[in-house]
């Protein structure tokens, strides 16, 4: 079971960063939240496991291999996020512009 959990927790990481790829934050929140479920399952298991170094090994792998793949998917989400700011910005100035030309004809 704890490697079936840990495969799913795996592809649930990579679907989160397929749908951040793809600027659709909302399904992946929803992923993130499914993959934080199955992390705190993930945790009693090895906790309940007697000291196994098999499972710490794998355990600790996983968990340094989310935070490496988390921190490109936030870096992808906050570039995309100043990008959003950058055509908000423009969009204002280009709204701003036409009403001052509408005035002034």
């Amino acid at each position: 079971m704890f490697i079936q959990l840990c495969q799913r927790i795996r592809a649930l990481t990579l679907q989160a960063e397929a749908l951040v790829d793809n600027n659709q934050i909302e399904q992946c929140l929803a992923l993130l939240v499914e993959r934080q479920s199955l992390l705190e399952q993930l945790k009693e298991q090895f906790l309940s496991a007697d000291h196994d170094p098999e499972l710490s090994t794998t355990f600790t792998a996983l968990l340094h291999w989310i935070q490496e793949q988390d921190a490109v998917s936030n870096a992808r989400v906050v570039k995309f996020r100043e990008q959003s700011k950058q055509e908000s910005v423009a969009q204002v100035k280009v709204k701003k512009a036409l009403h001052h030309y509408k005035n002034v004809t």
